[in-house]
């Protein structure tokens, strides 16, 4: 059996993303000064004058110039302090019988692979797939992001079929509409905390409702403001 799992609002709530940018912004406050350069990115994405994938590659700012020993060292911390911690229970139990079966399981997630790849190591996955950046042995402005570009939607299909030549798998964990693609190629689908819209697609899917303990707009200010607001 081949099991596909997303990361963020999958295995534990909220964007991974949004909870590295405050890790690090809350370890390094100078690294604040990166809103000056968010701010207009952010309003240039709202006017459609730059895609998702852009900002993405702007959004990686804070972490500008930081050495990439450094960096990895951030991100070791940040999985085994942070991420490992906010699991969600039924959903690590739903992977830990998939493992124990010996199913092959995957990882696939948008976010970078700075860290992608070290959650997947922790938990034991078979493969990790993550959004690839083009480090130096600093961190750039706005780190390359190589074809097919960011790991979401249809380019989660992309990967999967290049790199693991996978085409179809038996089951897919996600909370999110953006992995409809992944959801496409199962046979069967786990829903966690799934909206309303995306619930109704898939009548006879299982769904996980775990608790997310927080207020999503006021989790993500705060995370851009390296703060701990929930």
């Amino acid at each position: 059996m081949t099991a596909l799992f997303d990361m963020d609002g999958t295995l534990f709530a909220g964007d991974s993303q949004l909870r590295f940018a405050r890790w690090i912004l809350k370890r390094h406050g100078w690294r604040r000064l990166y809103l000056l350069w968010l701010l207009p990115m952010g309003i240039l994405r709202g006017l459609h004058i730059i895609n998702t994938e852009c900002m993405k590659r702007a959004f990686l700012a804070y972490a500008w110039r930081m050495p990439k020993e450094e960096l990895l060292q951030e991100c070791r911390q940040f999985v085994e302090q942070e991420i490992l911690p906010a699991l969600y229970p039924c959903v690590l139990n739903k992977l830990r019988q998939h493992q124990a079966a010996q199913d092959t399981t995957v990882l696939c997630s948008a976010s970078p692979d700075w860290w992608t790849q070290m959650v997947g190591n922790a938990l034991g996955f078979t493969h990790t797939i993550g959004t690839p950046t083009t480090l130096g042995s600093r961190v750039p402005l706005m780190p390359a992001i190589p074809a097919p570009g960011n790991n979401k939607g249809h380019n989660k299909l992309i990967r999967l079929r290049q790199q693991l030549q996978i085409n179809r798998a038996d089951i897919c964990y996600t909370d999110s509409a953006a992995d409809l693609p992944m959801l496409a190629i199962s046979a069967h689908a786990v829903l966690v905390n799934p909206k309303d819209t995306l619930a109704r697609q898939f009548p006879e899917a299982e769904v996980l409702t775990p608790k997310k303990g927080f207020r999503p707009a006021v989790f993500a200010l705060g995370c851009l403001l390296g703060a701990n607001w929930k």
